[in-house]
């Protein structure tokens, strides 16, 4: 037979042990992280050897805060405009396969409403020039950086705008603007 102070003292600590449990699963549900969605377009200048294009992406992003002034985010584009241009009296198109890229993004708010942000990091591009008759695909990595803002709508909403680096390697450039709106989930 077991004594009422050893069954009490059991209780008591398994009570406890729920509790601090029950205590520990409803914070981290509090301090879970959000999570957020921007979907943009980008305007890019691409540039190798002399030749300028100006081909447009699609642009989405999916970060999350890790800390109150620091944000990871992942970012995936895909081409959606050519960018032509004349060279020597031939059309030359251009496009943007893919990209992709992961960043972190230092942040700071300006005002309640207005936050500044930054980013840096690594991306991998594929494009493809063609001329009639003839494709040629290229693809490669590299450091990529920007800067921009993001501008509070809605409790939930924001429209943001930021200037891009994706690609500068090798005498080849890749550049551009985004506009946007991102959602919090």
């Amino acid at each position: 037979m077991v004594s009422t102070s050893t069954s009490f003292s059991k209780l008591a600590k398994a009570s406890t042990l729920a509790l601090l449990t029950a205590a520990a699963f409803s914070a981290s549900a509090q301090t879970a992280p959000a999570f957020y969605g921007e979907l943009g377009y980008t305007a890019l200048s691409y540039s190798e050897s002399g030749y300028k294009a100006d081909p447009g992406m699609l642009r989405a992003v999916v970060g999350t805060e890790i800390h109150p002034n620091l944000n990871v985010e992942g970012m995936l584009g895909v081409g959606i405009k050519d960018g032509s241009t004349r060279v020597s009296n031939v059309n030359i198109s251009s496009q943007v396969d893919r990209f992709w890229g992961v960043y972190l993004k230092p942040k700071v708010m300006l005002t309640p409403d207005i936050e500044l942000f930054g980013r840096v990091g690594y991306a991998s591009s594929k494009v493809t020039a063609s001329i009639p008759g003839y494709a040629l695909s290229d693809s490669g990595n590299s450091a990529s950086y920007g800067v921009g803002l993001n501008f509070k709508v809605a409790a939930n909403t924001t429209l943001n705008a930021d200037f891009m680096s994706y690609y500068d390697k090798n005498g080849v450039k890749a550049t551009g603007l985004t506009v946007g709106v991102g959602f919090k989930f």
